[in-house]
């Protein structure tokens, strides 16, 4: 199956993604955990390592202070007199006495600190390799799907928004999952490590210091339900502020000429003050959450130290019991107050993630049937089958079109402004497909062949001209970046192009501007042709491409072209009478329909769109065909 065609589930998880449910999204956020999934085990299992040294450790140092204390105070004995106990995971490891005791766990607890110090650095290398292999893959899988991507999609989605999803709701979408699997699996380990050892040394203190979780989740529960509308009104606002920047450089020509520098900062003005008083809302909403988060910690901390306070009286604790019961709740609270942290990303990230989807989800304009065989080959003969299309179905812009057009042939396509010109083409390339009827070159129904052998044998050049900031020659061979220099010349001169190139500073190696600023709308154009002319297409397609280039040049292209026609078909979208003359056939669009249909003389001997723009053009050349009878009208 071509790249553009989708997986066999993907309509449906579109079409499901607007009612799945926070857990679902979760679920589907796991996927970009799939390829780094070794590296996401090797992160946990070093967490996991890490937290028992730390435990050990800790409990190491309630072993020698217990000791020490019974050797200095022998009066006050525990139930066990002259043991030792050192307890890991809720089990006794050995029993010693005496200072040779205290030695051996001293350097026992060396080696523990410094197994520690190695563990967090090699944690440290695996989280960091965790983090930018999953931006690699999760950028990767984007670029990919926004490439794949129809018109259609671009058409309902401004480049703004696209940017800032491919880029900040991705980020949101790694860091929490980064942030989720590796603190997860540490506050997962120091809540059962330290609460294992709590309840070794006396379970009732156990309990007591598992007593504050229940109400952290159902705070915290709450607390998501709150935030998330506002945090993806936060975006929303985000996605127009991008948009207007990216507008406001991209148009700075249009700006600057209008003089609405005051108008365009004032637009921007009103986004940044409402993304400011958004902020300032989920700022007051984390002013309230963080401290009743740390208020239920402080007071199940002191609830804990005042039951063992009341048990080491009571000689039913050791002095280094309630060392390990300070640092142990020391430990697990600080953890779980990281579900702050953890909370406030997994918020954002659901937000980001129904966002960032749109994208990975988005069903494709066209796409391939499975098997799709290639366009077989042929010079370009086009047939329309009674093509009706509309970017809303319900809308059609192009109706019941019918027609032919011989391999080799030159047409024209001619009518108003907004009757479907552009649209008609944009269908034989298939950027769309059509609702209703087919489209045949040479013989074949391009929607049963592949995609990609039907972009390769139409070229498109289009009426706003884009060009990528590289060299004029990397712009050319843009469909084949291995051509010989030989041919990238060739092209251009086709497209009248060689000869402003050769006055650049660096010729064929000059470095456009960003969009190809640096030149005129028509030298563009003839890079552009150039590029279209070098791709070698059967079936070419100049989308009123000639409209910013003067006459003469204009004229010298179309000779060009007549020597490319020989084993090609070309479409030409236009409005000079000087281009459709020349035509083969011309055909004139209007309100979606095909009104007229015929050679350039043919058309001028009936009424009609075209001897009324013939007219218009030629009046200025030749005042006499005001007097003449409207069939009299001549080129």
């Amino acid at each position: 199956m071509n790249s553009e065609s989708k997986p066999a589930d993907l309509q449906g998880r579109l079409a499901r993604l607007e009612r799945m449910s926070n857990r679902q999204l979760v679920g589907e956020m796991l996927q970009f955990v799939r390829p780094v999934r070794y590296t996401a085990a090797m992160a946990c299992l070093l967490v996991g390592l890490a937290v028992f040294l730390e435990i050990f450790g800790v409990d190491l140092t309630r072993v020698i202070i217990n000791t020490l204390s019974h050797l200095a105070y022998p009066e006050k004995k525990a139930s066990s007199p002259g043991a030792v106990r050192l307890h890991a995971a809720g089990g006794t490891i050995f029993n010693s006495t005496g200072l040779g005791a205290v030695e051996s766990l001293l350097v026992l607890l060396a080696i523990t600190t410094i197994l520690l110090a190695v563990t967090n650095l090699l944690r440290s290398l695996a989280n960091t390799k965790l983090s930018m292999d999953m931006v690699y893959f999760m950028r990767s899988q984007a670029y990919d799907r926004l490439q794949h991507l129809g018109f259609g999609f671009h058409d309902r989605h401004s480049t703004g928004q696209i940017i800032n999803r491919a880029l900040s709701d991705l980020h949101n979408i790694r860091f929490f999952m980064n942030l989720s699997l590796v603190s997860s699996a540490e506050i997962i380990g120091y809540v059962i490590g330290y609460n294992l050892l709590v309840a070794a040394i006396n379970p009732w203190m156990g309990l007591a210091a598992l007593a504050p979780i229940p109400f952290w989740l159902l705070y915290i529960r709450y607390f998501g339900r709150k935030m998330q509308p506002i945090q993806k009104s936060l975006m929303d606002t985000g996605d127009q502020m991008v948009s207007i920047y990216s507008e406001a450089v991209a148009g700075v020509h249009v700006v600057k000429a209008f003089a609405t520098e005051n108008m365009e900062i004032k637009k921007y003005q009103i986004k940044t003050d409402q993304l400011f008083d958004q902020t300032m809302q989920t700022v007051g909403m984390w002013a309230a959450f963080v401290p009743t988060i740390r208020g239920i910690a402080t007071a199940a901390n002191l609830l804990l130290f005042f039951i063992g306070g009341i048990m080491a009286v009571h000689g039913i604790l050791f002095a280094g019991d309630i060392f390990v019961f300070g640092i142990a709740m020391g430990a697990v609270l600080s953890r779980l107050q990281q579900i702050n942290q953890i909370s406030n990303q997994y918020q954002t990230a659901i937000v980001s993630s129904r966002r960032f989807f749109e994208i990975v989800y988005a069903e494709p304009t066209v796409e391939d049937i499975p098997g799709a065989p290639e366009l077989p080959p042929g010079k370009g003969e086009v047939e329309f089958r009674h093509v009706t299309f509309g970017y809303k179905p319900e809308n059609p812009v192009l109706r019941d079109i019918s027609f032919r057009v011989p391999a080799g042939s030159m047409v024209a396509v001619v009518g108003p402004t907004g009757a479907g010109k552009t649209t008609l083409m944009q269908l034989l390339a298939r950027f769309y497909d059509p609702q209703h009827g087919s489209i045949w070159i040479d013989g074949a129904d391009i929607r049963r062949t592949s995609l990609a052998s039907v972009r390769h044998s139409v070229g498109v050049v289009f009426q706003e001209t884009f060009l990528f900031s590289d060299t004029v020659a990397a712009n050319i061979r843009y469909a084949h970046p291995d051509a010989p220099m030989e041919l990238v010349r060739h092209a251009a001169q086709l497209a009248q192009a060689d000869e402003f190139i050769a006055q650049l500073p660096e010729g064929y190696n000059t470095i456009l501007g960003e969009r190809g600023t640096t030149l005129s709308g028509g030298q563009k154009q003839r890079i552009a042709i150039a590029r279209a002319i070098l791709a070698d297409p059967r079936i070419l397609i100049l989308d009123d491409a000639l409209a910013a280039i003067d006459p003469g040049t204009e004229s010298l292209i179309r000779s060009s072209l007549r020597e490319l026609l020989r084993n090609r078909t070309l479409f030409v979208i236009a409005h000079r009478l000087s281009t459709v003359k020349s035509a083969d056939q011309v055909l004139v669009l209007e309100n979606g329909f095909v009104t007229q249909r015929g050679t350039h003389q043919e058309l001028l001997a009936e009424s009609g769109h075209y001897r009324d723009i013939a007219r218009i053009q030629l009046l200025g050349f030749d005042s006499s065909l005001v007097e003449k009878p409207a069939v009299e009208v001549r080129s």
